[in-house]
């Protein structure tokens, strides 16, 4: 009897939760309105103006830094790209003066610049990949330069740095992130094959398993990292949720409704 009425408890608990959440959202709604309708607003402006100064400082610390790692491994660019490199350009038609190869041991792929995007190779991968894996790669890091990935990612972590009290938003976050890769992955591997694609990040996984992608250490790029959602997806797995979870928005909706009753005070 209890493992028969298990589904009906489980529905009956989300409808329950997904009730609490639209009834806190729409009386955080009209609290907001009457909020803003009250005379005073010095306490709005002042919320506004501090979350706003948070996004911005996160936006031009975030350019500092990226410039400034970008800018090290730019001094020991290459300009006469290897012949064999410059094939596999041409076939993924990619125009030569938006791929660098600088001289670095450590195998790096990725792409920077939020108004000029361009692509980075390190001599390291290049040397480490086969040209099918080398193909898949400049493929993927080719796919995040003409969204201009890299400048979605900057306004994203902004926003995300100015509601930090959020959980929700940390989620969306990373979740918008991953969905970044996995989207390139499926742009690559449709004009080439998973084998490929996979077999470049079993490569960087061979060559230092521990070892962080430069936009895992804060700097903004789209790089070539080897991390679970994309190894997971490859296999044909699903590793990481494709929503935000229902906890975070509730806990998202009890500190708002609890900043509006301060707020108020």
């Amino acid at each position: 009897m209890i493992e028969t009425n298990r589904p009906l408890y489980k529905v009956s608990t989300g409808v329950l939760l997904i009730a609490i959440v639209c009834i806190g959202m729409v009386s955080l709604c009209g609290w907001l309105v009457a909020w803003c309708m009250n005379g005073t607003h010095l306490k709005q402006l002042f919320l506004v103006v501090v979350l706003m100064s948070i996004g911005l400082f996160t936006l031009f610390r975030q350019i500092w830094r990226t410039r400034r790692c970008v800018g090290d491994l730019l001094q020991s660019v290459e300009i006469d790209l290897p012949e064999y490199l410059q094939t596999q350009i041409d076939q993924c038609r990619i125009a030569r003066s938006s791929v660098v190869l600088v001289q670095s041991a450590e195998p790096l792929a990725f792409c920077h610049g939020f108004l000029k995007p361009r692509i980075c190779l390190s001599t390291g991968l290049v040397e480490l990949l086969s040209p099918a894996q080398l193909h898949s790669v400049l493929l993927h890091e080719d796919y995040h330069r003409q969204r201009f990935d890299p400048l979605r990612i900057l306004a994203v972590r902004a926003i995300s740095a100015s509601l930090f009290f959020l959980p929700f938003v940390r989620e969306w976050r990373r979740l918008f992130e991953i969905k970044l890769e996995l989207d390139a992955d499926r742009y690559a591997v449709h004009l080439t094959s998973k084998a490929t694609l996979a077999g470049a990040l079993h490569q960087l996984l061979n060559y230092s398993p521990n070892t962080l992608s430069i936009s895992e250490v804060g700097v903004i790029t789209a790089g070539l990292s080897a991390n679970t959602a994309r190894i997971a997806a490859l296999l044909g797995e699903r590793a990481e949720p494709k929503q935000i979870s229902l906890q975070s928005l509730i806990s998202s909706t009890a500190i708002l409704w609890t900043m509006c009753l301060l707020l108020m005070i």
